[in-house]
């Protein structure tokens, strides 16, 4: 009967798929609901005997995800993924459904598959259960749409349930805080990544002489147990960095794969040479700092910008290591040749990638939350290419209701460009924040979400040739953009 009750709820996905893209439409989430309908247990079943790898936390995942998949499937992988980034359960269920063809392909063919799929950090701890992977790993925490996700300690008890519903060696950010603590009473089964603290060291701030500047925005700015604020030795962004606590000795973790870099020789906002390091089994950064053999060290340039692109980076050459050592594919899956794969990733939508329009370039940078804007603006401040920066602000019930988050940002510190566009429901907001960091009321353009189409043109002809416009767009206001991409400029529907 269950079996029956699976074929029945497959076949019926299929079925709401065909229709979906009959209408034009992009059947990523759709299809998986309607089989969980029919079989609550369909994404278990799905996910049986595979070799899975989820990737959970605030921020990007989206990103980790397609570099996993990339360095898989440059290491000879046949890679099952949710491209689209829907990642709630009816969004996975319907990647897997819908991946089954390749999968059942690629093994008649003697090939590996490996899936690769990103999960909410809120509906972790419903699905972990049901996908049983066998890595998994989280990026950070961050506040985030407060109206869904509640306090970050909260979001942090969902994916720690998630946790202890499988059997996954677990990859935590060393450098959060807030993450790193799930390693209590998983400690057997858990790994860390992080940045270097040498490297730390350097200042983040991208105009430290100007004065006005809000302090640093923090999360996490307190110990959880005892609640004495952290002393840092070493800073990253928001949050993350080498913490302690001085009351009850809480303090960061010392990383086994970690970056060495050098902001102060970054040569281009087009890229970035890395060092990335491999302590090793059983060892961390700080038994690696004694000289002596056993760390490996490879030399990167990473084709997508941004100092947050840093983790993603090396959390993504983890997983893979760490999935090559649970399965026994540690030669196809060595630390080298997954190093070496990243310099082929390519961004997601979205997610710093760079398109062509004519003779000149946009660049969508998606932000949701105070640590995601702010990572944002000081990009576009010190991007050399940088003609406009065009920003869009909703608040659906996707992006949070609340909007008064963007006032936590620091714009006062940023040089924005000289040409300011503004769109999206509430543009109104995001007008105000910029007009009270200091920019002049003459060079913002505002139009309602309504004309975001005509604005984006507007801006697009206003870029000076071989310059790039800068998007910044939160999550609903980033589909409307890309649905106006493939309309006006053919840029390909976000689910291919």
């Amino acid at each position: 009967m269950g079996a029956l009750r699976f074929h029945v709820a497959v076949f019926a996905a299929k079925c709401t798929k065909f229709g979906l893209r009959i209408m034009g439409r992009g059947a990523t989430t759709l299809p998986g609901k309607v089989a969980a309908k029919i079989d609550p247990n369909v994404l278990k079943r799905l996910c049986e005997g595979q070799d899975c790898v989820t990737i959970t936390g605030t921020n990007g995942k989206t990103t980790t995800t397609h570099m996993i998949t990339d360095i898989f499937r440059n290491c000879g992988y046949t890679v099952v993924t949710n491209v689209s980034g829907a990642n709630l359960l009816s969004g996975v269920a319907t990647s897997m459904i819908f991946g089954m063809k390749d999968m059942k392909k690629a093994k008649k063919e003697g090939k590996k598959v490996i899936c690769v799929l990103e999960t909410d950090e809120a509906a972790y701890g419903k699905i972990a259960c049901q996908i049983r992977p066998k890595v998994s790993v989280v990026t950070n925490l961050f506040r985030d749409q407060l109206d869904r996700f509640g306090e970050l300690a909260h979001t942090r008890d969902l994916i720690a349930k998630g946790l202890d519903t499988c059997e996954a060696d677990i990859l935590l950010n060393s450098d959060d805080s807030l993450v790193s603590e799930l390693y209590k009473g998983r400690e057997g089964r858990t790994c860390f990544y992080g940045l270097s603290e040498e490297a730390m060291h350097y200042n983040n701030v991208t105009y430290p002489n100007r004065s006005g500047v809000l302090p640093a925005s923090s999360d996490a700015e307190y110990c959880t147990g005892c609640k004495t604020k952290y002393t840092y030795t070493a800073r990253s962004f928001g949050h993350l960095g080498a913490f302690s606590c001085a009351t009850c000795g809480k303090k960061r973790q010392a990383p086994r794969f970690f970056v060495k870099y050098d902001l102060a020789k970054n040569p281009s906002d087009e890229g970035y040479e890395l060092s990335l390091l491999d302590a090793g089994e059983g060892r961390t950064e700080v038994s690696a700092a004694d000289g002596s053999s056993g760390t490996k060290e490879k030399r990167v340039r990473l084709p997508i910008p941004g100092m947050h692109n840093f983790y993603n980076s090396i959390s993504a050459v983890a997983a893979c290591v760490r999935m090559g050592e649970k399965i026994g594919d540690k030669e196809n899956l060595s630390f080298e040749k997954c190093a070496e794969a990243l310099e082929h990733v390519e961004a997601a939508f979205g997610r710093m990638e760079k398109i062509a329009i004519g003779d000149k370039k946009i660049c969508v940078l998606l932000v949701k939350n105070p640590v995601g804007l702010d990572r944002a603006l000081s990009f576009v401040a010190g991007a050399s290419d940088a003609d406009g920066i065009y920003m869009l602000l909703n608040s659906n019930i996707a992006d949070g209701k609340d909007v008064s988050w963007i006032w936590d940002v620091d714009f006062e510190s940023k040089e924005f460009p000289q040409k300011v566009y503004v769109s999206g429901d509430r543009y109104g907001d995001m007008m105000l924040r910029i007009l009270y960091s200091g920019v002049d009321r003459e060079r913002i353009i505002a139009k309602p979400m309504e004309e975001c189409a005509d604005l984006l043109d507007q801006a697009i002809s206003d870029s000076a040739v071989g310059k790039c416009l800068y998007i910044l767009p939160n999550y609903t206001s980033m589909l409307a953009l890309r649905s106006i991409l493939v309309k006006r400029y053919h840029l390909k529907d976000f689910w291919k």
